[in-house]
């Protein structure tokens, strides 16, 4: 008898145990695949050269995360489209609302097909994907075959990393809100922020692959007319830029204003450190841009 009390006290005990699914959600996903109707042919679209689909989509998702943090803000990262905002969970209907805190408000629902501690399998439809991916497609062609489709399935793992603060999380809305469109003209001096938080970021990514000892850091996740290459650091013109760009500025004209500004950061010759490590030069190279461009703007106060 007293054997059979133990185990119901511990059904009932691992049932209180048992985590709701807006707990389960609440933590790092990792965007890892997906599925719709034609997707072979999406694929073999948006392949490089000799990729076969297993790597096109792994480097279609790479850094691509959603980040459901417990005070009910997150972050997400798909197809190149940062959103930041609140984030919700209809029991019931089984259903997530990502409500978007930008002027751009890029509302995303998704259905959640399933979720565990260690995965996540969502749905949406042709209306969320194309808010997502619209800006960030140079060519129209590959529209054709993303667009339009009856159905979007995505699924996630779990994301393993965490930040002690969000100062250090390349994804938090403090390191982010460079691309965060604002709902408002805005003064040269917030433009000037603007810039400031862009070039802080890339510092961060670099500083932080350092100090974890990463073995790349990734471009793919988002859009500069800066390029850090291995020979040295450039700009891109601004008409390579644009479409993206003026998407992170209330409109276009501030969006340029805000790219000549960036230019100033070139203003003086870069110095290149001498040292075997990718990530400490490149962090430096960040570091001497952001000072040109305090040294070049100096008159442009708060």
């Amino acid at each position: 008898m007293k054997s059979f009390l133990a185990c119901i006290l511990f059904l009932i005990i691992a049932a209180g145990c048992k985590k709701q699914p807006s707990a389960l959600l609440a933590q790092r996903w990792n965007f890892a695949a997906m599925d719709m109707p034609k997707l072979e042919k999406f694929l073999n679209v948006i392949s490089e050269e000799n990729d076969d689909a297993a790597l096109t989509m792994e480097k279609l998702f790479l850094d691509n995360k959603l980040i459901l943090r417990k005070d009910s803000s997150f972050d997400m990262l798909l197809m190149k489209q940062y959103v930041h905002g609140k984030w919700q969970y209809n029991e019931a209907k089984k259903v997530l609302n990502l409500i978007d805190e930008s002027a751009r408000r890029l509302n995303i629902q998704f259905g959640v097909d399933s979720v565990s501690i260690h995965s996540l399998h969502l749905d949406t439809d042709k209306f969320a994907i194309e808010k997502l991916a619209v800006i960030h497609l140079n060519d129209p062609f590959v529209g054709d075959y993303l667009f339009n489709k009856s159905y979007y399935q995505f699924f996630l793992t779990e994301d393993n990393e965490r930040f002690s603060k969000l100062s250090e999380d390349p994804y938090s809305k403090e390191n982010n809100w460079w691309r965060i469109k604002p709902s408002k003209p805005e003064t040269d001096a917030q433009i000037k922020k603007r810039v400031l938080n862009h070039l802080a970021f890339w510092q961060l990514l670099f500083h932080d692959a350092l100090e974890k000892d990463r073995a790349y850091v990734s471009y793919n996740w988002f859009s500069s007319p800066i390029v850090v290459a291995s020979n040295g650091v450039v700009m891109k013109f601004y008409d390579e830029v644009k479409k993206e760009w003026d998407e992170n500025f209330y409109d276009s004209i501030q969006a340029h204003k805000g790219y000549e500004m960036m230019r100033k950061c070139f203003s003086k010759k870069i110095k290149y450190l001498e040292t075997d490590n990718k990530f400490r030069r490149n962090e430096d190279i960040i570091k001497q841009l952001t000072n040109n461009f305090l040294e070049a703007t100096n008159s442009i106060k708060n």
